[in-house]
């Protein structure tokens, strides 16, 4: 195990932000960053947090490892409130909490090998444990032969896996990632995302993420918040808030990577159908995708369906299916058709252009 157990002795650890504010005075004037936050973190979750420029997400996160205080509530890690620790109190707490910056926060003075160095440098780690660790750590990340390199010498997925290595130092229990994909390609995003799943799930590292990309909680998170002008307006797992999304912006989110619209062709042949008929939106989830529902309504009763929008989406182990049926034939024949998909255990809705 490469980089496995290493300098502390880590705990189970739960982050719990609760009613938490913060107020900042700028040209005079006093702006609310957060207002009423409350979340708790897991040990163990990929816990995302996303929301547009200017939501308070970034605020939020420097909450946990006191980069911020916070103007009224309270930041427990492990059951600890933080802001009312010690420096050197707090400084212990610190060790366990690595950090990803959007920016990548490398020196270019100095190599990759130093670079990931830092921390354990100022914990005074005796150097032939530095050589050992940083080669593991290299290993990990896929840079084996990069260790002399600058940071100007890399691509920004290079760089990135630098700072995941040096936020892994230390073997933290925390890993706070801040924008951690926003400046790379959609390929090295791919890559650098499967790789904190990887740490997540071979060193039950807890990940507490925010970014304004939605592919990115759909891709690794099992948890979600969604922030706006400092309040957090939906939470819950991953697949709860895609499927049912309530507020209007995690919409909004939620369609960008799951759409649902009909395309506008489409639309226009649906327009100029003089036929009886009623589009109805079908939403499953898991096993009831391989359920031949349709086939069964077409065999069963007196109705004709075409489909005419169809998506399936991964959302951590299930598959999320939305399919939009024109169902035509006499009014009863829909009804009987309807009740029976309902029946069935998928989600009806009867949708309008």
């Amino acid at each position: 195990e490469a980089v496995g157990p290493f300098l502390y002795n880590r705990g189970d650890f739960m982050i719990e932000l609760r009613h938490i504010d913060k107020e900042f005075i700028i040209k005079k004037q006093h702006v609310k960053a957060l207002q009423d936050v409350s979340l708790t973190v897991q040990d163990g979750d990929i816990f995302g947090i996303v929301g547009f420029s200017g939501a308070g997400k970034s605020t939020l996160l420097r909450m946990v490892n006191a980069l911020e205080e916070p103007t009224a509530g309270e930041v427990l890690i492990d059951g600890v409130n933080i802001n009312e620790l010690s420096h050197n109190e707090l400084r212990k707490v610190r060790k366990g909490i690595g950090m990803i910056f959007q920016s990548f926060n490398l020196l270019n003075s100095k190599t990759v090998f130093d670079n990931i160095a830092i921390p354990l440098r100022l914990n005074k780690v005796a150097e032939d444990v530095i050589e050992k660790r940083v080669k593991e750590l290299l290993e990990f990340v896929n840079l084996p032969d990069r260790a002399n390199a600058y940071p100007t010498q890399l691509s920004g997925g290079q760089k990135q896996r630098v700072g995941i290595a040096r936020a892994l130092a230390t073997n933290p229990s925390i890993l706070l990632c801040d924008e951690a994909t926003s400046a790379l390609d959609p390929e090295t995003t791919e890559q650098i995302l499967k790789l904190l799943k990887r740490i997540n799930k071979e060193f039950n590292i807890t990940i507490l993420l925010v970014t304004h990309e939605i592919n990115v909680i759909q891709e690794i998170c099992n948890r979600v918040a969604v922030m706006e002008h400092g309040r957090v307006v939906e939470m819950g797992t991953v697949l709860d808030v895609f499927s049912h999304p309530t507020q209007s912006m995690t919409k909004r989110f939620v369609q960008t990577v799951i759409p649902e619209r009909i395309p506008d062709n489409v639309v226009a042949q649906l327009k100029a159908d003089t036929r009886p008929y009623e589009l109805v939106k079908l939403r499953f989830l898991g096993d009831a995708v391989t359920k031949n529902v349709i086939y069964e309504v077409n065999r069963k009763f007196n109705v004709e369906t075409n489909i005419v929008f169809a998506s399936v989406n991964q959302l951590q182990d299930s598959a999320l299916g939305i399919f939009i049926l024109q169902v035509v034939g006499a009014a009863a024949d829909l009804d009987a058709a309807k009740k029976y998909m309902c029946d069935a255990g998928l989600e009806c809705e009867v949708i309008t252009l």
